[in-house]
């Protein structure tokens, strides 16, 4: 028997009154990307393209109510957008999380000093990059609390980042997390969220255990 979870995040705000500045700038904050130019412009990137998915939500909404039908083009228009956002949000979440479990393999095995080293003999003065990922080891070797920090905000994003993923693998692999045997009935498939215009997708979590996410 299939099963379906519906979780509800609250309230949908009038898209007036919703802060699109959220998410950018709660995301640049944060340890790895506050600090990393651009990986922070990468995290940044999340934040600039969601109010205009949500306008594009919005506008589909409008023009279903006023139409009294679907229009396939427009619906298949914020579908694409909304595959798209969250492919580019797991990347995101996805290398933030690569970067903590690479710092904390090496502090606890002793290696960030061997990685330094490997850094600074293949350095390029003009790639800032290297030089910011050689400040992040450097900081997280030597400083408790930034350890405890980057420990602190995984534990706040895992729950976000496993949501993502288990959107990523439904649309873009069709399977659940973990069980490649476990395939969606309609990957990439969504209706129209009468509240507000996002598309509602049916997420296997498991082989008869979906749930209802936008």
């Amino acid at each position: 028997m299939k099963e379906v979870i519906i979780r509800h995040g609250g309230d949908y705000l009038p898209i007036d009154d919703i802060d699109f500045s959220i998410i950018a700038n709660d995301l640049r904050s944060l340890p790895f990307y506050r600090d990393d130019l651009f990986l922070g412009m990468q995290a940044m990137n999340i934040g600039i393209i969601d109010p205009n998915i949500t306008q594009f939500e919005s506008d589909l909404l409008k023009t279903y109510f006023e139409k009294e039908r679907t229009l396939s083009y427009e619906a298949m228009t914020v579908g694409a957008f909304s595959q798209m956002w969250i492919f580019a949000l797991y990347e995101v979440l996805r290398m933030w999380r690569e970067r903590k479990y690479d710092f904390s393999k090496l502090f606890k095995n002793g290696g960030i000093d061997l990685k330094l080293k490997s850094l600074a003999d293949n350095e390029d003065d003009m790639n800032i990059t290297s030089h910011a990922r050689r400040r992040q080891l450097e900081k997280y070797r030597d400083e408790q609390s930034f350890r405890d920090e980057v420990e602190y905000c995984w534990v706040q994003l895992e729950p976000v980042y496993r949501l993502v993923e288990l959107y990523r693998m439904n649309m873009a692999k069709h399977a659940a997390p973990g069980k490649s045997n476990a395939i969606p009935m309609a990957p990439g498939y969504g209706r129209i969220n009468m509240l507000c215009g996002a598309l509602d997708y049916e997420l296997l979590l498991d082989r008869d255990s979906y749930e209802l996410l936008n």
